[in-house]
């Protein structure tokens, strides 16, 4: 008998196809023993940047719209979704259901938080904001659930 919460364990179970699990695992393996984190958060940081500029979204006029847009991404790609909430001084960005740390395992944390940088960074650019505002990953909570916290603020001069 497990104390692990059974959506938990579902969802561990159906986000990374089993062909590719032990696989990245040992991908996650072999890159934590040749880089440093910091290196490899900035490779992820890239990826995402990438796959933004793979699929990027139309104009967009409002928050809704924007989120909207976001989602409709991470959908057709089965890379959970998110939620943003506009907090005055900054634009807060909960990512859920990404596969990234199932795949990777436990090392990937700040992998994940990398890449979901990079993504979110390039689709804002694309809006046309601010070379001003970044985004960045926020301290993670300690609900155990899969999510990312980010937010775009303006970077201290």
């Amino acid at each position: 008998m497990t104390d692990k919460d059974p959506l938990l364990d579902y969802y561990e179970r159906a986000t990374c196809s089993l062909q590719w699990m032990e696989f990245n695992r040992a991908f996650a393996a072999e890159l934590s023993a040749g880089l440093p984190p910091e290196e490899i958060r900035h490779l992820f940081h890239r990826i995402g940047e990438r796959l933004a500029g793979a699929m990027p979204l139309e104009r967009c006029n409002t928050l809704d719209e924007l989120q909207s847009a976001f989602n409709k991404r991470w959908q057709a790609i089965a890379w959970g979704f998110c939620t943003l909430h506009d907090r005055g001084a900054q634009l807060e960005i909960t990512h859920a259901c990404s596969p990234l740390a199932v795949a990777f395992g436990p090392a990937s944390g700040g992998w994940a938080a990398g890449f979901f940088e990079g993504a979110y960074q390039a689709w804002f650019a694309g809006q046309g904001i601010p070379a001003s505002l970044r985004v960045r990953a926020q301290a993670s909570d300690s609900t155990g659930l899969p999510q990312v916290q980010l937010s775009l603020s303006r970077v201290p001069a």
